[in-house]
């Protein structure tokens, strides 16, 4: 063995430590900032290779009301009536839920219009 190999090993182990650590410290602020509200409207996410409109659904399922939806249909933003409606979403298939304010500023949310509010173009 050469001495050279000895020195190499540890600092590899120290930006390992160091990498993961800074990974943690910044993940546990993001979870806490995108954990759903209990009283405002959520995100439903669902895995990309679920079927058209399966956000909906899970919506559906759950007696949800959906505000709006984006990504074709891969997320739905809805509100709901009851305390444990996470714990459903996630039951009925949700991928992610999420506070719906981050995910509105980050995506084109496509918002339920009435054909009384429709132009023609």
């Amino acid at each position: 063995m050469k001495p050279g190999e000895l020195k190499r090993k540890p600092r590899v182990r120290h930006v390992l430590i160091a990498a993961a650590f800074a990974l943690l410290a910044g993940a546990a602020p993001a979870a806490l900032a995108l954990a759903p509200k209990a009283a405002g409207p959520v995100a439903i996410i669902v895995a990309p290779w679920a079927a058209a409109g399966e956000a909906a659904r899970i919506v559906a399922a759950v007696n949800g009301t959906i505000v709006g939806s984006a990504r074709g249909g891969d997320v739905a933003i809805a509100r709901f009536d009851s305390a444990d409606f996470e714990a459903r979403l996630y039951q009925a298939g949700a991928l992610l839920v999420l506070d719906a304010g981050f995910v509105a500023a980050c995506l084109t949310i496509e918002r339920d219009h009435s054909p009384t509010t429709r132009t023609s173009l």
